[in-house]
C-alpha cells in the first residue's frame, strides 16, 4: 500500500508543477514549439490524471456501504444545490444576467470534490 500513496503524490506533484509551467508559459507568452508541445502534453495529462481519479472514485465507491454512499449523496446535493443558489445570486446582483446551463459546472465540480474528495486516493482497507 506504500507504493500507491506514493504513486498518489509523484502525481499530484507532477500536476502542480505542471500547472505552474503552464500558467508562467501563458502569462509570459512565450511562443515556441516546445511550449505548445508542452501545453498539449499537459492537456493530456490532466485528461489522463481525470479519468484516473474518477475510476479511483469508483472502484472506492464500490467497497462503502449504502449508508456511507448516502451520506456521501446527501452532502453532494446539498453543496451542490447551496453552491448553485450562491451563483445564482452572485450573477443576479453582480452582473445582472441570466445564468445558462453551463454556469452549474463549478458548483458542480465544486461539489462533487467535496464529497468524494478522500476517495480518489488509494489507501489501506480498514
Amino acid at each position: 500500500m506504500k507504493k500507491y500513496i506514493s504513486l498518489n503524490i509523484i502525481l499530484s506533484i507532477v500536476l502542480l508543477a505542471g500547472t505552474i509551467l503552464t500558467i508562467f508559459i501563458i502569462y509570459k507568452d512565450i511562443d515556441t514549439s516546445l511550449s505548445f508541445k508542452f501545453i498539449i502534453g499537459y492537456l493530456i495529462y490532466l485528461l489522463l490524471y481525470g479519468l484516473f481519479s474518477i475510476f479511483l472514485v469508483i472502484a472506492n465507491t464500490r467497497k462503502l456501504n449504502w449508508i456511507q454512499i448516502r451520506k456521501r449523496l446527501f452532502t453532494f446535493i446539498t453543496w451542490f444545490i447551496s453552491l448553485s443558489a450562491l451563483n445564482y445570486l452572485l450573477s443576479y446582483f453582480f452582473k445582472r444576467s441570466e445564468m445558462e446551463v453551463w454556469d452549474l459546472g463549478i458548483p458542480l465540480g465544486v461539489s462533487f470534490g467535496l464529497a468524494f474528495f478522500d476517495l480518489m486516493s488509494w489507501k489501506k482497507k480498514d
